[in-house]
């Protein structure tokens, strides 16, 4: 643990600051740009920002959907962040921390909770319908069919091959996000806090009598296969995705050279991994 940082739960009253630090912290990621078929850049929201671009508005709501959702199904919304310099008041307890003293979110589902459009009562009510619909045809189906099926068919295939929940991921907790704030300055904040969150959860399990929940996530770029092996995770599969775009998942135009389209297609791949409790070992009839 990183001995300046603070960790707690997120109130619901800091959603909206916690995703707009999840937009900017994601901008460089090749698939949510890829998502919402960028054929430019879209600019970081500040603290300051009064009035966004359509596509940033509709971005900004896609992530807000996220608190929603781990809300809702009763996850856990965490958050580091460094302690004010000033001396506070024991009567009033310090529970809201403004940007950029946060450092890094964690976003956690319980089994049997997920973000899916196949839920609509679900995705309208958090938002999540309303977000995936506006990405249009084209969005909706690299993040449903593309992406998403690219992420079920990794983890489903991983489970089985390590007799781990029956082959279904939706018997694990899952790792909904997890990210650094590109506004605060320190190291390796996200992965503190994930393992500080998921050791949590895991104590709670066997506080309560229950066996600890393997916890899983994907990722898209190999920086945070690396992070997340340091805490403890495992890949239990990989793919490559042809995006057509470049290495940042924007569009690309005509003329590109062949170098830049090859530096894109090794970009845009595709990781799940697994965390077991220290008590499971590897896998074998768990969950």
């Amino acid at each position: 643990m990183n001995d300046e940082l603070v960790f707690r739960n997120a109130e619901s009253s800091e959603d909206d600051e916690l995703a707009r630090i999840m937009y900017n912290a994601f901008l460089p990621i090749w698939n949510h740009n890829w998502f919402q078929c960028l054929t430019t850049p879209l600019d970081p929201i500040s603290s300051t920002t009064s009035t966004l671009t359509p596509l940033q508005t509709r971005r900004l709501a896609f992530y807000r959907s996220w608190f929603r959702l781990v809300r809702i199904h009763s996850g856990t919304v965490t958050l580091a962040y460094t302690p004010s310099t000033n001396t506070p008041d024991p009567q009033q307890p310090f529970t809201t921390s403004p940007s950029p003293s946060i450092a890094a979110v964690v976003l956690l589902l319980p089994p049997h909770a997920r973000p899916s459009w196949l839920e609509p009562l679900i995705a309208w009510r958090t938002g999540l319908l309303h977000a995936l619909l506006q990405l249009g045809p084209r969005g909706l189906y690299r993040v449903a069919i593309t992406f998403e099926g690219n992420v079920h068919r990794m983890i489903s295939a991983g489970l089985k091959a390590r007799n781990i929940a029956s082959g279904d991921e939706r018997n694990l907790v899952m790792c909904h996000g997890c990210v650094r704030n590109p506004e605060w300055e320190g190291t390796a904040p996200a992965r503190s806090l994930l393992d500080w969150a998921i050791k949590r959860w895991w104590e709670s399990e066997r506080e309560s009598g229950r066996r600890p929940t393997p916890v899983w996530l994907d990722t898209s770029i190999d920086e945070g296969v690396r992070a997340y092996e340091e805490v403890g995770f495992e890949v239990l599969g990989e793919c490559a995705v042809d995006t057509g775009a470049d290495y940042w998942g924007i569009g690309l135009e005509e003329g590109v050279k062949e170098e830049g389209r090859e530096k894109a297609r090794r970009r845009s791949r595709q990781w799940v991994m697994l965390r077991m409790p220290p008590e499971e070992g590897k896998g074998d009839e768990v969950g």
